[in-house]
């Protein structure tokens, strides 16, 4: 019996990024016996802008509409090359997106999809209970009338699933947390003496929402208490805007910018961290937090979106308020100070990435929805 044909769109490994991430962990996991599946990245240019006409007619567009160019030149190349994906007739488009451009982007593959009757799954990433409340009420109507498109949405928690009951039906929504590949991960003990700890913040393409900005904060009280320190910032901004601020300064010997990398590339920084710093003002449920439990970490984390479901304090680490680097700086002093403390989170850490987040688990889940949604269909 062939097996389902599963179309699945979103920015495609190696680009770093939670999306990529969860879209890889998908293809390489268990599902990939059971499912076909085919790729189509989003990411990908489908059309070269030409001169200055063209990039003043997207800007002109995206003005107009505020849809974040959704209707620009580049979103109709997509969606014709969409189009010749869709012609092959997968049993199933499973679309990824975050709440800019390619929300509504994916919204017109999903309605493309359906008019020729294949059944849409969209997994949503991103900040939209952040952003989605912000926008005008035209827009805010136009996003709830989006989600009805799609057969399923899924979403990354249950805070997130009952926000999204305010635009659809809850036997629309299915909650599916982020997976981690467990098995890319060596814990080692953080507790043990060593003679420089190693403190790190991934926070690719985004360090202000990130927290960045206040670990850079907190570090002048965190080195003055605890000089053994180092601060392992990993992402493409921190390359150029965190740098920028420490360079010549006191504090540049104990910072370390390695830029961005992709998923073969990072774990080795998990290993050999010995906290993970997560002090994020907005997130859905962060990879590189299930990654830093999976490497057996400690980690220091603001209580935002669904990182409460996926932690909790004092088991797996400390909360701290967001924007607070004063807190942040009390937080990590006290954990670099009790190495029994570190080692007990890191246990706990590891064991409960293995029994809640590894990809099997999810795998699982995932084989459910698509199974329902066929049969539906």
């Amino acid at each position: 019996m062939a097996r389902p044909r599963v179309l699945i769109s979103g920015p495609a490994p190696p680009p770093p990024g939670g999306i990529a991430a969860v879209i890889r962990t998908i293809c390489e996991s268990e599902l990939a016996e059971r499912f076909d599946f085919l790729r189509f990245d989003t990411t990908a240019r489908r059309r070269k802008v030409r001169g200055l006409i063209d990039r003043r007619w997207n800007a002109a567009l995206s003005r107009a509409f505020g849809f974040d160019g959704a209707f620009n030149l580049e979103a109709r190349a997509k969606l014709a090359a969409y189009r010749e994906a869709l012609a092959t007739r997968p049993d199933l488009v499973h679309l990824h997106t975050s709440h800019g451009f390619d929300f509504w982007l994916g919204i017109r593959m999903a309605r493309l999809a359906r008019s020729m009757r294949i059944p849409v799954l969209l997994h949503v990433h991103g900040l939209f209970d952040v952003v989605v409340p912000e926008w005008p009420p035209l827009r805010r109507l136009f996003f709830s009338r989006a989600l009805r498109i799609p057969d399923r949405v899924i979403v990354l928690s249950e805070g997130w699933g009952r926000w999204f009951e305010q635009h659809i039906p809850s036997e629309r929504i299915a909650v599916l947390r982020n997976p981690v590949d467990v098995r890319r991960f060596h814990p080692r003990d953080p507790g043990a003496p060593r003679e420089t700890l190693r403190l790190l913040f991934v926070g690719t393409n985004e360090p202000v929402r990130k927290g960045g900005y206040e670990i850079l904060a907190a570090a002048p009280e965190i080195v003055r208490a605890a000089p053994q320190v180092r601060f392992v910032f990993v992402g493409e901004d921190t390359e150029q805007l965190e740098q920028r601020r420490v360079r010549g300064t006191a504090l540049e010997p104990y910072f370390e910018f390695v830029g961005s990398k992709n998923a073969e590339q990072i774990a080795p920084y998990f290993d050999d961290a010995d906290l993970l710093l997560l002090p994020s003002h907005s997130e859905g449920l962060p990879i590189a937090l299930l990654e830093g439990m999976a490497a057996g970490l400690p980690v220091v984390a603001c209580p935002v979106n669904g990182i409460p479901e996926a932690m909790s304090e004092p088991e797996n680490g400390v909360f701290v308020p967001p924007r607070d680097p004063e807190a942040l700086a009390r937080a990590v002093v006290d954990l670099v100070a009790r190495p029994d403390r570190r080692r007990g989170m890191a246990q706990a850490n590891r064991r409960r990435a293995e029994a809640e987040f590894d990809r099997t688990h999810f795998a699982h889940s995932l084989a459910e929805v698509y199974d329902d949604v066929l049969r539906a269909s």
